[in-house]
């Protein structure tokens, strides 16, 4: 096709693709409504731009003839083919992002973000229980130190995963800051045990 350039995209090892990674990927849109990705030379689908976005690409839309800036436009396009392929948005949601923009899809993530707030409480008064039980059952270690530890973990472990199941990707951080302090008491039990 004559309306794309193969020669845009950098070589694999040019001097510019470190550069590259800070830049935002460049997808031209043709006027036959096809997507180029002119950093791996080849036609994509608003699927595999949907991909990018969530495996961390920050990418960036034009249109090949205007230079026209198409970022947001195709991006509202692929948050629609998503809601149709899920429909998880309420449509009171929907409808007030017709009559307000932008301001109802901010208040609908505030709304999910004081529930996740709301679930890390949770998990932290949950992480907090099991650090008293470990501390009642610190007199009945010395009797069967192993048994103690495994039924300890194990308690961890399930409090962890349902944690996990309820909050979802957005809490990780938490979470794995809270396993981490949880295996630094494990160690001062076995080192207890063991001295």
């Amino acid at each position: 096709m004559s309306e794309h350039e193969p020669n845009s995209a950098p070589e694999a090892g040019s001097p510019s693709a470190p550069a590259e990674k800070k830049e935002p990927k460049v997808i031209k849109r043709y006027t036959n409504r096809k997507l180029y990705d002119t950093v791996e030379s080849r036609y994509v689908t608003l699927d595999e731009i949907a991909q990018m976005i969530k495996g961390g690409a920050e990418v960036k839309i034009i249109d090949n003839r205007t230079k026209e800036d198409l970022t947001s436009v195709t991006l509202a396009q692929i948050i629609f083919e998503e809601e149709k392929k899920r429909s998880q948005m309420p449509l009171g949601v929907l409808r007030e992002i017709i009559r307000h923009g932008g301001e109802a899809v901010a208040g609908f993530y505030a709304e999910k973000a004081g529930t996740l707030v709301g679930k890390v409480a949770e998990l932290k008064s949950k992480t907090e229980s099991i650090r008293e039980d470990l501390s009642a059952r610190m007199t009945g270690i010395f009797r069967k130190p192993e048994e103690a530890v495994d039924e300890l973990r194990g308690k961890v472990d399930s409090a962890v995963k349902q944690a996990l199941d309820v909050l979802g990707p957005a809490a990780k951080a938490e979470i794995e800051r809270l396993q981490k302090r949880i295996q630094e008491l494990e160690q001062k039990i076995e080192q207890l045990t063991k001295g």
